[in-house]
């Protein structure tokens, strides 16, 4: 099967299927060559990132709805043609065309011929539209709903910038196995340049490919999840508790920052998902990591109330500041969904908050981009717990870094009388 057909079959169950980005490529990738798992890579995120301006793009010599499929062939004909300057543009419309045709008989062949034909003479059209909240969604490929919510929590300015660097490809960061090596080490390799926080670096390369990787020297992790744990500070001595822990890459960190000393308590309330995280455990040779199945909302059912140093509540979230590598979420999550995350963000938050010792920390993080899920949830929180004090809090934007969103909040509380 060929590159583009596969991509479109990726295409197809992530947006008719709301199928994951990242679990649809992962088996799509097998039995390719590095070249042609590249070129899948870019199609298909390339297509997700933009979606909403490749259909504006050719929507405009379509006179009539067309069939769902057909239309998902249209949007990533037309990235490549607009976005991928490499590819010929002969390649890309007649392998289209032979999509069409084994897909629909041929009903479609002649129209979608015609029309990248045309797109591949003309070049992109400017976006006319007088009303800017429109005019910015459809540029970035954003939803109405979410630009305005932005727009109310963190004004113009940054919703733009925010819509603009979602377009970009992510960068891959990484953070030195402490355990094994030292930044100052790697960086010895003029392919590593030194990342914005401590024991953070990119590499100029694939990094899977390498022997840094596979001996895990390097671990890779975005650069705003790693300063949660940063956040949190472990100690040598602290009992932690990592309420969602999984697949554990801050439970991870926090035993490697000790070197593997103390005790941590990794939670997820799925068995699929606690296998991840023992499997982790398992690879990186870690001994101070225990695991428990267990809701994050029950947690005084398992465990000892005030019995913890330091507990992190990773909470599940809406992932608005993961959208350069999940940009399906754009088109998936409605502003409905966000009302049932907060409620369990809440819980399990209530939940936590009854863990942690005298003069213990909390620290509650997300990676979205929704006050609700973060300002106004740890504000709650406080308002029901006035024994918590708020230490500090931060939104890191995906412009700051370059990398994910994210939201960290730090909650000591207080000795008990």
């Amino acid at each position: 099967m060929k590159v583009r057909e596969i991509a479109f079959k990726c295409l197809c169950g992530i947006m008719k299927k709301e199928e994951f980005a990242s679990l649809v490529m992962r088996y799509r990738h097998d039995g390719l060559s590095n070249n042609d798992q590249a070129l899948l890579t870019t199609i298909v995120y390339g297509t997700l990132r933009h979606q909403m301006y490749l259909r504006y793009q050719w929507s405009l010599y379509v006179d009539n709805p067309i069939d769902q499929e057909i239309a998902i062939l249209m949007d990533m004909s037309v990235y490549q043609l607009l976005f991928m300057q490499k590819v010929p543009h002969y390649a890309v419309v007649n392998e289209a065309v032979q999509i069409a045709h084994d897909h629909k008989e041929g009903t479609y062949s002649r129209l979608v011929n015609a029309v990248l034909r045309k797109i591949s003479l003309s070049g992109a059209v400017k976006v006319e539209e007088s009303d800017e909240i429109r005019k910015l969604a459809i540029e970035t490929s954003h939803p109405e709903w979410l630009i305005r919510m932005w727009i109310a929590h963190y004004g113009w300015e940054a919703c733009e910038k925010i819509c603009r660097e979602d377009l970009q490809q992510a960068k891959v960061a990484l953070r030195v196995n402490v355990m094994k090596t030292t930044a100052e080490e790697l960086l010895k390799d003029p392919l590593f340049v030194q990342g914005p926080v401590a024991d953070s670096l990119y590499y100029r390369g694939n990094i899977v490919r390498t022997d840094y990787f596979r001996n895990h020297d390097v671990i890779i992790q975005a650069v705003s999840s790693q300063q949660v744990v940063n956040t949190l500070d472990p100690q040598p001595d602290d009992l932690i508790l990592d309420v969602c822990a999984s697949p554990g890459t801050k439970s991870f960190q926090m035993a490697m920052a000790r070197n593997d000393q103390g005790k941590i308590i990794a939670c997820d309330i799925y068995p699929k998902r606690v296998e991840l995280i023992d499997k982790g455990i398992k690879k990186y040779g870690l001994s101070s990591i225990e695991t428990k199945c267990c809701d994050g909302r029950m947690l005084a059912y398992y465990f000892t109330r005030g019995t913890f140093d330091k507990v992190l509540v990773d909470a599940p979230c809406s992932g608005l500041g993961t959208l350069k590598h999940k940009p399906e979420i754009k088109y998936n999550l409605k502003p409905e969904d966000l009302d049932d995350i907060v409620k369990l963000q809440a819980e399990i938050l209530a939940a936590a908050g009854e863990m942690v010792k005298p003069q213990g920390i909390l620290v509650y993080s997300t990676c979205t981009l929704n006050k609700k899920e973060n300002e106004r949830q740890i504000a709650a929180f406080l308002a029901d717990h006035p024994d918590f004090t708020l230490i500090s809090e931060r939104t890191i934007f995906p412009f700051d870094e370059h990398s994910d969103g994210f939201y960290i909040a730090k909650l000591q509380r207080s000795m008990i009388e």
